[in-house]
């Protein structure tokens, strides 16, 4: 049988990792202050499913059999370095710029809906420590005796959760206050966004180092 008090700890454990500030809650929230609502909530979706493809691939221990792969995890750290760069150097690109709130939300520049969702997608999918976090919940949560259907309980319960975290950080940053925070801090903002992407990658290059001794 599966243990209430522990499944509930690896609940927690989730909830605490997916509201905490990171690569994802930064682009959503860049996302909807620059671009709207509907903007951050398809980058959330990609976010989510990103998550629950790491999750599903835990839940089967696949991902367990591919953390212990050293090449697999050089090349994920790499893959993701070299992407939050890339955001970082758009964010701080934008802070230089200095174009206009409302001309970047009504121009062209943000691209499609599918975009947007495909960031997420990408954001999740290259970040180690969504593999390493996942891995920490289904070993907290899930012992030896527990029944193959709570790993799908699992997943469904911190996919419902993180659609509402990540979702929040859309309609929350997307509010009319947060514009107008934005108007204000738009510059300042953006530049904190690129320093944490670029702190982000510069961490796991280091861990690469420390970990691996490249």
């Amino acid at each position: 049988m599966i243990s209430f008090s522990t499944f509930l700890t690896g609940i927690i454990i989730y909830i605490v990792g997916t509201a905490t500030p990171g690569p994802a809650n930064l682009s959503i929230a860049n996302a909807a202050m620059n671009y709207g609502r509907k903007a951050g909530l398809m980058l959330a979706s990609g976010v989510i499913c990103g998550s629950i493809c790491w999750g599903v691939l835990t839940g089967i221990g696949v991902s367990a059999l591919l953390a212990s792969s050293l090449y697999f995890i050089i090349a994920l750290k790499l893959v993701g370095a070299c992407y939050l760069f890339w955001l970082g150097y758009k964010a701080i690109k934008k802070a230089i710029d200095n174009k206009p709130l409302l001309a970047r939300k009504f121009s062209k520049q943000p691209g499609s809906a599918l975009e947007f969702y495909l960031q997420g997608l990408s954001i999740h999918l290259t970040n180690p420590k969504a593999v390493l976090s996942w891995f920490a919940v289904t070993s907290i949560s899930l012992g030896a005796t527990a029944p193959k259907s709570s790993i799908f309980v699992l997943i469904g319960s911190c996919a419902i959760l993180g659609m509402m975290i990540f979702s929040l950080y859309a309609i929350v940053f997307s509010a009319r206050s947060a514009e107008a925070f934005l108007g204000r801090n738009r510059r300042v903002f953006d530049i904190i966004c690129g320093c944490f992407y670029t702190l982000f990658a510069l961490g796991f290059l280091i861990s690469l180092r420390q970990t691996h001794g490249i």
